[in-house]
């Protein structure tokens, strides 16, 4: 009998177009654990994905995309189980069995409801009391779903989550303190990832600020992109870090730092040294800098773009390792959700075989 691998568990929001924030942030962490032979899951969270929704997104659509481009990028679905949040509903029944034990002031913890809450300042919309959802509000109760309900064994996040999968710990904690042990507690994992900066010189490049470098974008995109980033000798006030540790990059303006974290991602080591030489010496030569880069990354998507477009990369494709994932997952869920309803004595569904 084969020894039972550990489940490493990882959620990826459905944005359609990805960047090179999320393929040096995410998607190179997942390959490579995949290919270190990993029991990996990765769910689409589009249920997640509604709790900032302000209008009607095809969020089926992006998911689609997003995928095709995930499997251009070298995430095999036959290696690993990629699955869709809302092909589980039974998550939205774990979701309010474990809010029945989560109060309202560890939710009002959360970095994220308290970033969004310190920003409304302004109430002349006319908005009365909190315009927050409860789904915002929530969002750790889900996310503590969707990682106990596969009975995932290691969560390797970014710092930005990593409070979140120690809520879904504490949860699961505390459910089986009152109800007894029917619940695993994950394991956070520091993901060693690089956040990369926008071409705007922001602290993250994101489709919403509009400040990406887009795994799909052609030559004569990625050079007009490249083209306008603003470049300038005047120093910023810290330091560009990197956690590359072979990467030192000293002051510099924060818009011309990415384009020199990029320069050490994707050009050879020589290209890159010359042009921190480069700017050392002041020399003017940051057309050369732009036109040189903007190589390196058309050469980068070249292949992505071309797995993308393969026939065999298509809609019809997605869907079925999504049905058949869904599959897979479904049986350990409807698990998880049966025991919880047995310890808190609601006992089993009748809806359920």
């Amino acid at each position: 009998m084969s020894e039972k691998r550990e489940i490493i568990l990882s959620g990826i929001r459905p944005t359609g177009r990805l960047h090179y924030g999320n393929y040096f942030g995410a998607i190179k962490t997942f390959v490579d654990l995949q290919e270190q032979g990993k029991s990996c899951y990765y769910f689409i969270a589009d249920y997640h994905a509604l709790t900032t929704l302000t209008e009607r997104e095809d969020f089926f659509r992006q998911t689609l995309d997003m995928l095709r481009t995930y499997v251009a990028c070298g995430l095999d679905p036959a290696k690993s189980v990629i699955y869709r949040q809302s092909d589980l509903p039974c998550t939205a029944e774990l979701t309010l069995l474990l809010g029945m034990v989560t109060n309202i002031g560890h939710l009002e913890r959360g970095t994220t409801y308290k970033d969004k809450m310190s920003k409304l300042t302004d109430r002349r919309d006319g908005t009365e009391g909190n315009p927050l959802s409860y789904g915002l509000l929530g969002y750790p109760v889900l996310m503590a779903a969707d990682i106990l309900i596969v009975k995932a064994d290691i969560v390797p996040v970014g710092d930005d989550q990593r409070q979140h999968v120690e809520m879904a710990m504490d949860i699961a904690q505390k459910f089986n303190h009152r109800f007894g042990e029917t619940l695993k507690v994950p394991a956070p994992v520091a993901r060693n990832a690089l956040r990369l900066p926008g071409l705007d010189g922001a602290a993250k490049m994101g489709k919403s600020e509009h400040n990406t470098l887009d795994l799909l974008d052609d030559p004569k995109t990625v050079l007009k992109k490249i083209k306008g980033v603003q470049t300038s000798t005047d120093p910023a006030p810290l330091s560009v870090e990197s956690n590359e540790p072979d990467m030192v990059i000293p002051e510099m303006a924060p818009s011309l730092g990415t384009l020199y974290r990029l320069l050490h991602l994707l050009a050879p080591e020589d290209v890159y040294l010359d042009f921190m030489g480069k700017y050392r010496r002041q020399e003017k030569f940051y057309g050369l800098l732009k036109t040189t880069l903007a190589e390196y990354v058309s050469k980068f998507n070249e292949p992505i773009i071309e797995r993308y477009n393969d026939p065999a990369n298509n809609d019809e494709f997605v869907m079925d390792f999504l049905r058949e994932n869904a599959r897979k997952v479904t049986p350990v869920a409807l698990e998880t959700v049966e025991a919880c309803r047995q310890a808190m004595g609601i006992g089993h569904s009748l809806h359920r075989a």
